[in-house]
């Protein structure tokens, strides 16, 4: 955060193209886990949003769309798997990520199992740009996720955090490693690339149940 709020500070004394220079070289001399918001809501915890689901999530639906009308998303999610590649002499598993709709990880829960349900996005730095506004998301917001059977399941978001994945640390590859894998309890996890028009972080936003939290 103090780096953070350093390059800030920068942009508005130098000017917008070298201040956002700044802004990218302070984030990397950054610690490899920049928390951008609290781990959580601060205490007194802000009530969720009310919301009224057009119908129960079916455990066996598959995500079709995502929407968080605070940053005007409403978009296609398609199921997405991964390929082996050949890297040197080992292969290695690679995401075969979209360019236009947001991924659901196949191997992740569908909305509604009481488990890590992940879906990643693009932002504006590749072709595609479903995920480009995703960093204007704040603690509370809403995300709403339809299921392929026209079913809806509602989260807030607790948790956004950004990650280094250049350079970083062993406690970044592993945090990275982390947020993809199952969970004890219902929780909507997005991913995409940080800042927009780069991929020198990742952007990591933790949301839960509405239901949960009342």
């Amino acid at each position: 955060m103090v780096c953070i709020s350093i390059a800030q500070k920068a942009v508005q004394r130098v000017g917008r193209l070298v201040g956002l220079t700044l802004v990218i070289f302070a984030a990397l001399g950054c610690s490899s886990i920049i928390e951008v918001v609290p781990a959580r809501p601060p205490t007194p915890t802000p009530a969720p949003p009310t919301v009224t689901p057009a119908a129960p999530a079916n455990q066996g639906g598959i995500p079709a769309r995502i929407v968080a009308e605070a940053i005007n998303l409403d978009a296609p999610v398609v199921e997405m798997g991964w390929r082996a590649v050949q890297q040197g002499e080992s292969w290695i598993s690679e995401w075969e990520m979209p360019d236009n709709e947001a991924a659901w990880h196949r191997n992740s829960a569908r909305p509604g199992q009481t488990n890590n349900v992940v879906i990643s996005g693009h932002n504006a730095s590749t072709g595609g740009h479903v995920f480009a506004e995703l960093d204007e998301l704040q603690v509370g917001d809403q995300v709403t996720l339809w299921n392929d059977k026209d079913e809806s399941l509602s989260y807030y978001v607790v948790e956004k955090n950004i990650v280094r994945t250049i350079f970083n640390s062993e406690e970044a590859q592993n945090y990275l490693q982390a947020i993809m894998a199952p969970t004890a309890k219902e929780q909507l996890t997005l991913i995409t690339c940080w800042p927009r028009w780069s991929n020198t972080h990742r952007l990591v936003i933790i949301a839960e149940p509405i239901d949960s939290q009342q």
